[in-house]
């Protein structure tokens, strides 16, 4: 009784705040992918754009034929967290407050739930795996295939998957099951699947996005990974992201916690699976690339060690302390981010995640007025308006043609999602009516006083579309501006004309 009550609470909680959410970019542009592209262009041209395995953009395409329209989205997520959510609440082997405290956690609870990414698969299989994993020697097959499906979901769930798949392969062999048709049917699957990720997400050489990431320290982003995914400051309601003394602190509190997780694995059979399910991810995130999110993912591999390593024998004194101390660390820690997961739901329901919905419908009250008005997009944002117009609206992409209406990625594209603030200036000089901006991609000039910066060069500020993403229950302004070409008044330049009007 007390898990159904529980699972339903944590239903409720997700679902509520969900359809308080505004869908923003990434969401977005998964979508509008699956929406506008047949299934062979998806999988095997555009995702491998996205830098991730295109099992979620599957589930889109089929999900947008069935009917889902894009203000829905969010019920794929929160039925993969539900459903995951209930796997954790029933199967795991932890006490039941603990259970009950990983719904609680950021992850389950905000980050990968409410917002429809496919980080939200990683809620749902994961569990599944560890649900799977005492019989997967004798039962082969259903663990490889939510094993293959995981390697599907992202690039960190893609390298846990393949450490996994070496683990059965081996197991497999100790066992000398390894020729018996159960054992040939897993592998081949678990093998076939990992290829197919692979194959989907090989980066293409004109990829423009992953250019844009810079240099970074390797320890440092070690540290920021681990703390992003465990405890990432102290003063967890704070409005302010973590830095200074407690952010040392926090770092120091997730390494300790990640050791203690770690001498937990030591004292068990399953000690090479445990540490490079822990040390991949977390060298990837070093040397290659991550974003804080990813840490998410991190967070669900670490449930996963604890879940298969949790009944592991406690042979002395020492070993009874550090199970202690380890219990202590996780209910700190689901405290600590239960709390960033309320502050996080509270600012979602109260405030506006994304500003494309009433940009887009300013945009098509400004069209029926002026159908032959020249419109440009400016930063990656203005394009949360896409899914919420008919067709492209932006005459500076792709010279307005009706679509596409998704953000394409090749360094070829003329029109860039991240600009530099000197292309500002640049789409001034065409001299278009008006331009939706994201505010973040502007000149410095133009953020710190919009209004005087855009009278010198001609324009007015028409809208501005208040929103902000939030991060552990820190918002992170990201509105759009709306500028209007001056026809009159102190900021109109010479050469302005009114747009045409209707005839």
């Amino acid at each position: 009784m007390a898990q159904a009550a529980a699972v339903t609470a944590y239903a409720a909680w997700v679902i509520f705040v969900a359809l308080h959410h505004e869908a923003w970019f990434d969401e977005m542009q998964a979508w509008l992918l699956a929406r506008d592209n047949g299934l062979g262009m998806l999988v095997g041209h555009y995702a491998r754009y996205e830098g991730t395995p295109a099992l979620w953009h599957v589930i889109l395409w089929g999900a947008v034929r069935a009917g889902l329209p894009f203000s829905g989205i969010w019920a794929l997520s929160a039925a993969c967290a539900i459903g995951g959510a209930a796997i954790v609440v029933r199967c795991a082997p932890f006490p039941l407050l603990l259970r009950l405290g990983l719904l609680a956690g950021y992850f389950y609870g905000y980050q990968f739930s409410v917002i429809a990414r496919g980080y939200c698969l990683d809620l749902l299989l994961v569990p599944m795996a560890a649900a799977l994993f005492s019989t997967r020697i004798e039962r082969p097959l259903r663990y490889a295939l939510v094993v293959g499906l995981l390697a599907n979901v992202n690039v960190f769930s893609f390298l846990a998957a393949a450490v996994m798949g070496l683990e059965l392969l081996a197991r497999q062999i100790a066992a000398r099951r390894i020729f018996q048709p159960p054992a040939l049917a897993a592998l081949a699957l678990a093998g076939v699947c990992g290829l197919f990720a692979l194959w989907t997400v090989w980066q293409p050489a004109d990829n423009g996005f992953l250019a844009q990431a810079g240099p970074q320290n390797p320890l440092a982003a070690m540290l920021l990974f681990v703390a992003n995914a465990l405890f990432d400051r102290v003063t967890v309601w704070s409005a302010i992201n973590q830095a200074g003394p407690e952010y040392g602190i926090a770092i120091l509190l997730s390494v300790m916690l990640l050791g203690q997780i770690v001498r937990l694995a030591m004292t068990g059979r399953e000690r090479a699976l445990s540490l490079a399910l822990l040390a991949a991810p977390i060298l990837f995130a070093a040397m290659v690339y991550s974003e804080p999110w990813h840490a998410g993912v991190f967070f669900v591999l670490i449930v996963f060690v604890l879940w298969i390593n949790w009944d592991n024998p406690v042979i002395d004194t020492d070993d009874a302390q550090a199970r202690r101390i380890l219990i202590g660390a996780l209910v700190l820690l689901e405290v600590m981010q239960g709390a960033q997961t309320l502050h996080s739901g509270i600012e979602d329901i109260d405030g506006r995640y994304s500003a494309g919905k009433p940009a887009a419908q300013a945009i098509m009250a400004w069209r029926s007025g002026h159908p032959q008005g020249r419109i440009a997009a400016f930063g990656m944002q203005s394009f949360e308006t896409q899914p919420w117009l008919g067709r492209n609206e932006f005459a500076n992409y792709h010279g307005g043609m009706p679509t596409p209406q998704y953000v394409n990625w090749a360094t070829s594209e003329p029109w860039h999602a991240l600009p530099k603030p000197a292309e500002w200036n640049q789409l001034l000089t065409t001299r278009p009516d008006l331009v939706l901006a994201a505010q973040i991609w502007l000149p410095s000039a133009m953020k710190q006083d919009p209004q005087r910066a855009a009278c010198r060069a001609g324009y007015d500020v028409a809208q501005v579309f208040a929103a902000g993403i939030i991060w552990r229950g820190v918002v992170i302004d990201n509105p759009l501006i709306l500028f209007a070409r001056a026809t009159s008044g102190p900021c109109a330049k010479p050469d302005s004309r009114p747009a045409p009007s209707p005839a």
